[in-house]
C-alpha cells in the first residue's frame, strides 16, 4: 500500500471518528450522561463538537498531505499522525482502566476500532515505505 493511500485512509477514518462523535451528540447524549444538568450537557456538546470539528480537519489535512511527492515528507507526517493516535490511544485506555474510579468510562466500541486500526496502518507505511 502506497502512502499517500495510508494517509487517504487515516484521513477517512478521522471523518468516520468525527461523524460517530456528531452522531452522539445528535441522537444519544442524554442517554450517556443520564440525569445530567442542562449545563452539563451544554458542556459536553460544546466540548465534543470540537473534538468532531478537530478530527474533521485532521482528515482534510491527512488528504492535503498525500499529494506530497517527497517520500521523506510523507513518513513525517505518518510519524506525527503516530504520536497523535498514541495519545489517543493513551487517553482510551486510562479512561477504560479507570472507569468508575476518576471517570466514568471509556470510549465505545466503535472509537476503538478507529484507534486502533489507525496506528497499525502508520506502522504498516512506516515498516513498509513504499512511494
Amino acid at each position: 500500500m502506497k502512502l499517500k493511500h495510508i494517509l487517504k485512509t487515516t484521513a477517512a477514518l478521522h471523518f468516520l471518528l468525527g461523524s460517530l462523535i456528531i452522531f452522539l451528540l445528535i441522537f444519544s447524549v442524554e442517554t450517556i450522561a443520564g440525569k445530567a444538568s442542562n449545563e452539563t450537557l451544554l458542556l459536553v456538546r460544546g466540548t465534543a463538537d470540537v473534538v468532531a470539528a478537530s478530527n474533521f480537519g485532521i482528515g482534510l489535512l491527512l488528504i492535503i498531505c498525500s499529494s506530497i511527492k517527497d517520500k521523506k515528507s510523507l513518513i513525517k507526517v505518518l510519524l506525527g499522525e503516530l504520536a497523535l493516535m498514541a495519545c489517543l490511544l493513551a487517553v482510551a485506555l486510562f479512561n477504560t482502566f479507570n472507569a468508575g474510579t476518576i471517570v466514568d468510562g471509556g470510549p465505545p466500541p466503535p472509537f476503538w476500532v478507529v484507534l486502533i486500526v489507525n496506528p497499525i496502518l502508520c506502522i504498516y507505511g512506516l515498516v513498509n515505505r513504499k512511494k
